[in-house]
């Protein structure tokens, strides 16, 4: 697989947590918490499978967000277990609405940095 393909693939999976973030926040601004909300439901569920790194599920989806979201010196992001159960829960505040929004500019963050390496700037 070329470079050029993975780093592709890989700014192709933050957009898509992006967007998911993007519209639980949306939703949650509008109409509040819904546990129910098949967005909410899956971001939930992402979260609490990326804090083990995906282990447990065996999911690549959660290994690929964790490594995303893990800090310049490799630690993890703290809290996103609890996030997750939060949003399953439909007990979401407005601490947790921040803690979605910081989760989205660090994916941002890493999609410009992805961007730069595809462009060659």
């Amino acid at each position: 697989m070329s470079n050029l393909s993975l780093l592709t693939g890989v700014y192709a999976d933050i957009e898509a947590y992006a967007v998911l973030i993007d519209r639980v926040i949306e939703r949650l601004g509008r109409e509040g918490s819904d546990p129910t909300d098949p967005d909410q439901k899956k971001l939930g569920q992402l979260l609490i499978d990326a804090s083990d790194q995906g282990l447990e599920s065996q999911s690549l989806e959660a290994l690929t967000l964790d490594n995303l979201l893990r800090s310049n010196t490799g630690e993890p992001l703290p809290g996103l277990k609890d996030l997750g159960e939060y949003l399953l829960s439909g007990q979401v505040d407005i601490s947790y609405h921040r803690q979605l929004e910081m989760l989205a500019q660090r994916l941002e963050q890493e999609r410009v940095g992805i961007a730069r390496q595809l462009w060659g700037r």
